[in-house]
């Protein structure tokens, strides 16, 4: 069963997926929850547009902006998403690493309120 997950939740569980290059993708996805078929959607959007193709950024964009709009009031759309996803990660407590061979994980960092 797939469960509803935001942009952010998504890109997060593909970057568990790829940096484990031992586990199946059946088991992973049995382990989390989320059906093959969804995984392996969200992997193509992934590929295809980063996080802004799993927001479906294109479908909202196309479908609000009439045609013959300027290309620059699209850019403009396209950055309120990327804000409002980036909002999303910061209330959902995520932290943006770059480890040391260039590539970007999402890590979750312990509540401020926590003792440990």
């Amino acid at each position: 069963m797939s469960k509803h997950l935001n942009p952010l939740e998504k890109e997060f569980l593909i970057h568990q997926y790829k940096l484990n290059g031992q586990i199946k993708l059946r088991a992973f996805c049995a382990v989390h929850h989320i059906s093959e078929s969804a995984f392996k959607s969200w992997l193509k959007k992934y590929e295809e547009g980063g996080l802004e193709g799993l927001a479906r950024a294109d479908a909202e964009i196309r479908s609000v902006l009439p045609e013959g709009i300027d290309r620059t009031e699209e850019a403009y759309k396209r950055e309120i998403l990327r804000l409002r996803i980036e909002n999303e990660r910061l209330k959902k407590n995520y932290a943006l690493v770059r480890k040391a061979d260039g590539q970007t994980a999402y890590v979750r960092l312990k509540p401020k309120n926590s003792q440990s």
